[in-house]
């Protein structure tokens, strides 16, 4: 048996099938990635109703939280606000966890349907929600199942989509 080091020709792998099977199964392309967009806004526009309306109706929703997370701001001199609390949301939900999504998604269960990924993933990406927008302890129950149940919805929304307009990718291991 030979060692990696001991191959003259050293772009074939080590393990039969290594590159050609994980190359395969990472066709991510830029239908992929708006198909992903596409989710992330469906998604952002299905669970506002939970995140927001919900808690706005009950007159239990708090802006503090999205002001809060705003506060990096300040460091290049932009003042905390709820117009900017809301754009950061929104760009989280529509660019930065869809794109997360199309790489990390793949790895994730259920082998079918793969739609459902996106649920099993806005479930791993709610711990840090929760994290950045925790209203305190006076609403913590309610925050955290409407969070929990908003976060699925995306998820189900996200991977529903991207199915739909192109599909989930899938990473051979």
């Amino acid at each position: 048996m030979s060692t990696p080091d001991d191959r003259t020709d050293l772009t074939q792998p080590t393990v039969p099938g290594d590159i050609e099977d994980l190359e395969a199964g990472l066709d991510i392309n830029l239908r992929v990635v708006l198909s992903a967009f596409a989710g992330g806004l469906v998604g952002m526009i299905a669970m506002a109703p939970l995140l927001i309306g919900l808690p706005a109706f009950l007159g239990l929703f708090e802006a503090g939280p999205l002001i809060s997370v705003t506060d990096l701001g300040r460091v290049v001199g932009i003042e905390p606000s709820l117009p900017l609390g809301l754009a950061v949301l929104l760009a989280g939900g529509v660019v930065a966890l869809p794109l997360l999504f199309t790489v990390a998604g793949s790895f994730l269960p259920p082998q079918e349907p793969r739609a459902a990924r996106g649920v099993v993933f806005a479930t791993i990406m709610w711990t840090g929600f929760v994290i950045a927008y925790w209203p305190g302890p006076r609403n913590a129950v309610l925050f955290g199942a409407l969070s929990l149940a908003g976060h699925w919805v995306y998820g189900y929304a996200l991977g529903g989509v991207m199915e739909r307009l192109a599909y989930v990718p899938e990473h051979t291991i």
